[in-house]
């Protein structure tokens, strides 16, 4: 599911840089590489952020811990993606997305184990403290 919705993406942004490019072209604006690069960074960091920032103030009203598990499942995506590359680049290891995939799906594995040991810490303080208030 993940292998999928990544490559969907990746097929998404080459269409986007090919319409930009074209456009680019077509209004002859002269933009360079570094130039595109920049404006679409900034427009997509300015969007990003909004969004982010919206949905972070109303987790952060129910759990940190959401804040966190996106943080960490992100920074691991992109190491994920660096250790792929890296290996690439030195000959050390195959360059493959299904890596990338297998190491997201044991960040998830471990934030399951995590979430199921909360709950069932919460569970039985829960119980603990129904049990004191009946005596």
């Amino acid at each position: 599911m993940f292998e999928m919705l990544l490559r969907e993406l990746t097929v998404l942004m080459a269409h986007v840089h090919d319409t930009l490019m074209r456009l680019n072209d077509g209004f002859e604006l002269r933009f360079g590489d570094k130039e595109m690069h920049f404006a679409v960074m900034l427009v997509l960091g300015m969007m990003l952020f909004f969004v982010v920032q919206f949905v972070f103030v109303r987790l952060a009203k129910w759990s940190v811990t959401a804040i966190s598990f996106i943080y960490v499942f992100t920074v691991m995506t992109v190491f994920g993606f660096a250790i792929e590359i890296g290996q690439r680049i030195s000959g050390t290891g195959e360059m493959d997305f299904g890596d990338v995939v297998a190491g997201l799906y044991g960040v998830v594995a471990f934030f399951a184990a995590y979430t199921a040991y909360r709950l069932i810490v919460m569970l039985f303080c829960w119980l603990m403290k129904k049990r004191k208030v009946k005596r």
